[in-house]
């Protein structure tokens, strides 16, 4: 009877060790002993994920605008804010719109909202592009809209016009020789404001640039140089007023502590789950932990506090690991580090602006503005 006692206990004991390590018994367990409850101090703090504005002090705080694609912001010559957010159409042909992006990651169809603001950031000014496979491609050049496929430019940053202006084309036939070409292309190297090289296939190449005041293409089949290349200029894909490394993999640039009215002070864990990611190649698999929660902040504008939460997940992986194991206000310690490996929130303000913009997804933008 002993021995049986014993032989049912060790396969109990081995039923127990299975289930906590690859049947979720440990997740169940610490979700269970997980019964920490809310400071009284934080139970007053708003969602930020929300459609309604939030008054704080002196100044409120709305959500503006929702994108399709990372939102893009940035400030022209005259110090007005422009902002471009982008949607998929809702009033063309939707069996294009459907079948668009269907093979590959690329959508073509897709309206393009550009917003100018004023010093109080009021709207003053909207410009819509419905970008098409005929026509996919006006980027944002300092105060201008340019296409280089179809050879036009718009000046509708800096004036609001919204009609195309040809560029000037040059040695469109190819008919120059190849000292021609090379003269030319040191010239827009060395006094070019802006310019971006595209390859048209094999020698071939389309040089875009904007000099003197005005803008050319250039055509080119004839080697120009040798290494990698280096555009004067970024081609309009991710004008940021965050900073260039936001949202971005590679966070080394950022500053520590680069928002520093910005605090975030507690951390309340909700739920433990474990998840598997599956490998290929015959690799095993891999199974991490991770602890769901609200992140909960303070934000600092003169005088005025914005007490705000947001969700937040903290995986037990190597890199992330001390954020995993921290709870409640130890997270204040680690400011900086989750400003760099999370990205929780941007901000940004301007001392000849009436207004500030916030964030906590790139796919999103706040204005934040006095009450009057």
């Amino acid at each position: 009877m002993k021995k049986i006692l014993l032989i049912l206990g060790a396969v109990l004991l081995l039923a127990v060790i299975f289930l906590y390590n690859f049947g979720s018994l440990d997740v169940y367990l610490l979700n269970r002993m997980n019964n920490s409850r809310l400071p009284e101090e934080y139970k007053g703090y708003q969602d930020i994920d929300t459609s309604k504005s939030i008054s704080f002090g002196h100044h409120e705080i709305k959500l503006m605008w929702e994108s399709f694609d990372p939102i893009q912001h940035f400030i022209n010559s005259d110090g007005e804010v422009i902002v471009v957010t982008s949607e998929i159409p809702k009033d063309r042909d939707q069996k294009e719109i459907e079948d668009d992006g269907a093979v590959g990651s690329t959508r073509f169809y897709k309206d393009y909202h550009f917003y100018k603001l004023d010093k109080n950031g009021n709207i003053k000014d909207h410009y819509t592009y419905k970008s098409t496979r005929d026509n996919w491609c006006e980027l944002l050049y300092g105060d201008f809209i340019v296409n280089y496929n179809k050879k036009y430019y718009k000046t509708w940053i800096k004036n609001g016009d919204t009609i195309r202006k040809p560029m000037v084309v040059q040695n469109e036939d190819l008919k120059w020789s190849r000292e021609e070409q090379m003269n030319m292309y040191h010239t827009i190297v060395e006094d070019a404001e802006e310019y971006l090289r595209n390859s048209k296939g094999g020698s071939e190449e389309q040089i875009t640039y904007y000099m003197h005041g005005r803008w050319y293409q250039l055509s080119t089949n004839t080697k120009l140089s040798d290494g990698i290349y280096y555009p004067k200029a970024n081609p309009g894909y991710h004008n940021s007023l965050f900073g260039k490394d936001s949202f971005e993999s590679e966070r080394k640039e950022l500053d520590p502590n680069r928002f520093p009215n910005i605090m975030p002070v507690y951390f309340q864990r909700r739920e433990l789950v474990k998840s598997t990611s599956s490998a290929s190649g015959g690799s095993i698999s891999s199974t991490s932990k991770s602890w769901k929660g609200d992140l909960y902040c303070q934000l600092l504008i003169k005088g005025d506090t914005l007490k705000f939460k947001e969700k937040m997940s903290f995986d037990e992986r190597f890199t992330t690991e001390k954020f995993y194991q921290t709870k409640g206000e130890n997270i204040r310690q680690l400011k900086a580090e989750l400003e760099k490996k999370y990205l929780p929130y941007f901000y940004f303000a301007d001392r000849n602006l009436n207004f500030q913009l916030f964030t906590t997804s790139q796919n999103k933008l706040y204005i934040i503005k006095p009450i009057k």
